[in-house]
């Protein structure tokens, strides 16, 4: 298992965009952040300075699932994943590895982007007064926003196996999909319809008051969590059966 994770960060480290990916998904909620800190009279707790790094940072989340997706297509569309299945025949293990390898690079990553972000947009801000108890669940929950989203990028890649289709599947899903079926229900009298979007639950974890709509922070990311998990053992059972 160990040469597993080693060739997967192998794989990562060594893609040109994926080092983009990563670059604009730090450079992103950083500069957001701390240019509205700075020039902003608007903020006035520091609940409302740390929603604004989550909802930076939940573009951060976006580009670490695009990366775990299209480090999962790319293999398929250029046949580099035969070597590997050719050299480990349980297929398990190397998928695991490259799962586990995405999701640790995207904690890291996530991590040190929402510190970042916080730290200098706190130093910029006008006096901001240390009040909110939501800033420690917020910054958090974007964090573990971000896991589920590479999660959900790593299984939908081992299903679709096209790049462009996988990404347009992440992006899509929670700004267009949902939202768009959300309002349909709406228009058809089901008020309640967004709290059974998993994507839009997923979202909930990064924000300090969903709605009435959503069950709490806790439980939304327990649901999308549950679908996240079930897309990907569906990927890794498509992976494991399926032609390579």
């Amino acid at each position: 298992m160990i040469d597993s994770v080693r060739s997967e960060w192998i794989k990562l480290r060594t893609v040109m965009v994926n080092w983009v990916l990563v670059i604009c998904a730090i450079a992103f909620p950083t500069v957001i952040s701390t240019l509205t800190a700075a020039l902003s009279d608007e903020l006035v707790s520091d609940g409302e300075l740390a929603e604004l790094v989550a909802g930076t940072s939940i573009v951060t989340a976006m580009l670490l699932g695009v990366v775990a997706a299209i480090g999962v297509t790319n293999e398929f569309t250029h046949n580099t994943i035969r070597p590997t299945f050719a050299a480990t025949p349980k297929r398990f293990r190397p998928l695991a590895a490259k799962a586990a390898v995405h999701v640790v690079v995207t904690a890291v990553v996530m991590t040190a982007t929402v510190l970042v972000s916080w730290i200098a947009a706190q130093a910029l801000a006008d006096s901001i007064p240390s009040t909110d108890e939501a800033v420690g669940p917020v910054l958090v929950g974007v964090v573990v926003l971000a896991v589920g989203v590479t999660l959900l990028g790593f299984g939908l890649g081992l299903l679709i196996r096209n790049s462009a289709a996988t990404v347009c599947v992440i992006l899509l899903w929670p700004f267009v999909v949902e939202n768009l079926l959300s309002g349909l229900l709406g228009a058809a009298g089901l008020d309640e319809s967004p709290k059974y979007m998993p994507y839009l639950n997923g979202l909930a974890l990064a924000v300090r008051d969903a709605g009435s709509e959503f069950p709490g922070r806790v439980a939304s990311g327990v649901y999308f969590f549950a679908v996240v998990l079930v897309i990907g053992a569906l990927g890794l059972l498509s992976g494991e059966r399926r032609d390579a």
